[in-house]
């Protein structure tokens, strides 16, 4: 569930695109879609990366004071003639809008049934507002963070 896919500057090939975001990766060996881990230490790297056969993932390695923010993932294909990484949710945040988007539609249903929860009508689109905007947050962190290890060519 891609949702946005960005192209690789115009001097740029997949191979030095992978090389440098391994450069500034920190290797892990679990999917990153349940990876919940922190750093507050200064570091180096910027991304947790995951190779898999015909790919390469990364999230942006956040502090403990990030951790109510979405989790991205960037998905670089591992096929030379490739010339774009993609962006996609990890799976709580998924899950996250999922319920968020339910309570909205429950809400929905009791008006239209004529019992309506006040509450949950001003909640749910509240909630899913800001879900959105820290998404959106999340989405700017991430793509200077990949910017600013693109520009290290």
């Amino acid at each position: 569930m891609y949702f946005k896919t960005v192209h690789f500057p115009s001097n740029l090939n997949n191979t030095q695109v992978e090389a440098v975001l391994r450069k500034a990766s920190m290797k892990e060996t679990m999917s990153l879609d349940f990876k919940f881990k922190s750093v507050d230490i200064g570091t180096d790297k910027i991304f947790w990366g995951l190779e898999d056969k015909k790919d390469l993932k990364f999230t942006r390695i956040k502090t403990s004071f990030e951790f109510f923010l979405p989790k991205l993932i960037i998905n670089l294909s591992k096929n030379p003639s490739v010339n774009f990484y993609k962006i996609r949710p990890g799976a709580l945040s998924i899950v996250v809008a999922g319920l968020l988007f339910f309570g909205l539609f429950t809400g929905i249903l009791g008006v239209i049934k004529g019992r309506p929860n006040i509450e949950s009508l001003i909640l749910f689109p509240v909630l899913i507002v800001i879900y959105i905007a820290l998404t959106l947050f999340e989405l700017r962190l991430t793509a200077s963070r990949a910017v600013k290890v693109l520009n290290q060519i």
